[in-house]
């Protein structure tokens, strides 16, 4: 005649228990929370630095020069702490900005992007207001790449 006997016990829930339950489950949920975010934080930087090395820009000003078919784009290319912040035009020709006078607005969009995103991408298109903006990215790309030769 044996077997297993089970003897049963009655837990009666009070209000002071549900809270202590509840806190625990709080505390566990929050507990792994902080575990995933620290696991993925450590992960991101060394999977990145086992990959590439960036190149980094230096500090200072860098003037970059691009020949287009009515005369020079030139940029004066500010880097502070490895960051392009600010994009000044010293020179560009005055027969585009005469022959399309929302060339100017576009050019300021075009340089507060790339400041903003610290990314230069070519603009896509066959209007001639596209082939100036791409030569004036041009010529913040030359003086860019004298910022990482020195």
């Amino acid at each position: 005649m044996g077997g297993i006997f089970i003897k049963h016990k009655i837990i009666l829930l009070t209000r002071k228990r549900v809270m202590i339950y509840a806190l625990i489950i709080v505390v566990l949920i929050l507990a792994i929370i902080a575990l995933t975010h620290l696991m993925r934080n450590r992960e991101e930087p060394a999977a990145s630095s086992n990959s590439f090395i960036y190149l980094q820009y230096k500090d200072g000003k860098y003037i970059g020069n691009e020949k287009t078919d009515k005369g020079n784009i030139q940029v004066e290319v500010t880097i502070k702490k490895n960051k392009i912040k600010d994009i000044e035009i010293l020179e560009f020709p005055q027969e585009y900005l005469s022959a399309r006078k929302e060339l100017k607005d576009e050019t300021a969009k075009v340089i507060e992007k790339i400041i903003k995103t610290q990314e230069i991408t070519s603009i896509e298109g066959m209007e001639e207001s596209s082939y100036i903006v791409n030569k004036l990215l041009k010529a913040v790309r030359i003086a860019l790449d004298q910022s990482l030769l020195q």
